[in-house]
């Protein structure tokens, strides 16, 4: 069994990729975010406010561990800091496929610039932020993904579909 897994950066429609793509596959989407909030019954923000980043850090390796013992096969979306961490490389590597939704750093500004769910970033140099931040992810997201899907100007809808067909041509036992 193979799950699809997609990460990205902060405002790269993670979620809502996700979400298209286990539409059309018919699978159920986890959400590692969505599953630590639920289990603390805080938002990420609370979370990180109240305990900090290293504990973030440690639930999300903890979640992909419980992950493990999925029975069928998931589209499982990821945290934007999950690959930050080398102790959970080998837990994506078992758990299926990573497809990395990479987007050139304006893009995903403006993508957090449109949403409302971002706004915890958001300082007076909230831009400089994200390019920081971006420069340190980047290159881990490129370590951990099986596959890059270089999304500028592309749709949801398209970048699901692109996944969708990467994810298939490779087969349930490509590594």
């Amino acid at each position: 069994m193979k799950n699809l897994i997609v990460e990205g950066f902060i405002g790269s429609g993670k979620g809502a990729v996700a979400k298209a793509a286990a539409k059309k596959l018919k699978l159920q989407v986890v959400d590692v975010d969505r599953r630590i909030s639920d289990r603390l019954k805080m938002t990420t923000a609370e979370i990180y406010d109240r305990f900090g980043e290293p504990y973030y850090r440690a639930m999300e390796t903890i979640v992909l561990n419980e992950l493990l013992s999925l029975k069928k096969e998931h589209v499982i979306v990821l945290g934007s800091g999950v690959a930050m961490m080398p102790q959970n490389e080998p837990y994506l590597k078992e758990l299926g496929t990573v497809y990395y939704i990479k987007l050139k750093h304006q893009t995903i500004v403006n993508n957090m610039k449109a949403s409302e769910k971002h706004g915890w970033i958001r300082s007076e140099a909230w831009d400089e932020q994200v390019a920081k931040l971006y420069k340190e992810r980047e290159p881990a997201y490129s370590k951990v993904a099986d596959s890059v899907i270089k999304a500028d100007g592309m749709s949801v809808e398209e970048i699901a579909d692109e996944i969708i067909k990467r994810h298939l041509e490779a087969g349930p036992d490509a590594e």
